[in-house]
């Protein structure tokens, strides 16, 4: 019956995750806390490595659909997997509960400035193409399209505040480390706010740099031996399985409604770290 709830997990995290971009460790981690008696470290060890399956899946539906911007990936995930190794180093010699604080208050930021948005619509389907030769601060050099399947037309876009963007890969990478959630809570508004860049071209482009970035912090927990076969492995394929189902839920959905999808779950998942902290039952 364990097995079975923990694959359940991973499933339901996968399945969010992939369709988000966001990896699912926002769910995994609150839910394994409240059904697991075990340190926090070895739970995010858990949900980094549940991390891996889902972006390994999910991102290669992302790339035959276009979605995925390469480029702009490897360009961000420098930033990202340096804040995910350095931040995992520190993560080991905290305890549960500061951990627990820092997951809870980022959960509410995060939900609250994905709810707090407008005209996200009019964002999803941006009809401004690139301009050729134009690499003022990067947009040039990280331009591109894809085949919208919900209006059936091809939607041009480039990047815009680059080194911004930058900087909230590190701050994703970092709270990755920490709080083994993939960083795409954080990289998610980012690109789709700061940057500029259509929702769905931030799922699959987030969903590609979070494996490389979960990645770095997993191996981390490992040498600090984190890793419990018993408990990652049931997570793990439950993971696998939802990211296959969760990947071709996004091209389907509007983007305005994928935004509504991320902000409320954030809340949610928020409100069962809350109750915890606080020592109540959900």
């Amino acid at each position: 019956m364990e097995i079975a709830i923990l694959c359940g997990i991973g499933f339901l995290g996968g399945v969010i995750g992939s369709a988000l971009g966001v990896g699912g460790g926002f769910i995994i981690v609150p839910l394994l806390t409240l059904v697991l008696d075990l340190p926090m470290q070895v739970i995010i060890a858990t949900s980094l490595l549940s991390i891996l399956a889902t972006s390994a899946t999910a991102a290669a539906h992302y790339i035959k659909l276009g979605f995925t911007n390469i480029r702009l990936a490897m360009f961000l995930e420098v930033a990202t997997i340096i804040g995910a190794v350095s931040c995992a180093f520190l993560a080991v010699h905290l305890t549960s509960a500061v951990l627990n604080v820092l997951f809870a208050c980022l959960l509410v930021y995060a939900g609250y400035n994905m709810a707090r948005r407008r005209h996200g619509a009019a964002r999803d389907c941006p009809d401004t193409e690139a301009t050729e030769g134009d690499t003022s601060d990067g947009e040039g050099l990280l331009a591109g399209s894809f085949l919208d399947s919900c209006t059936g037309k091809v939607v041009y876009y480039r990047g815009e505040k680059l080194w911004g963007g930058m900087g909230a890969s590190f701050l994703a990478g970092a709270l990755s480390g920490l709080l083994g959630i993939g960083g795409g809570i954080v990289q998610v508004p980012a690109m789709n706010l700061l940057m500029r860049l259509p929702i769905k071209v931030v799922i699959g482009t987030s969903s590609f740099i979070m494996g490389i970035t979960a990645l770095g912090g997993a191996l981390v927990y490992c040498l600090h031996g984190y890793v419990y076969p018993i408990v990652a492995a049931p997570v793990v394929i439950g993971a696998f399985l939802g990211s296959r189902a969760g990947s071709r839920i996004t091209p389907r959905v509007r983007g305005v409604t994928l935004e509504r999808m991320f902000a409320a779950l954030m809340i949610i998942a928020a409100a069962v770290m809350i109750l915890r902290i606080l020592g109540g039952t959900f």
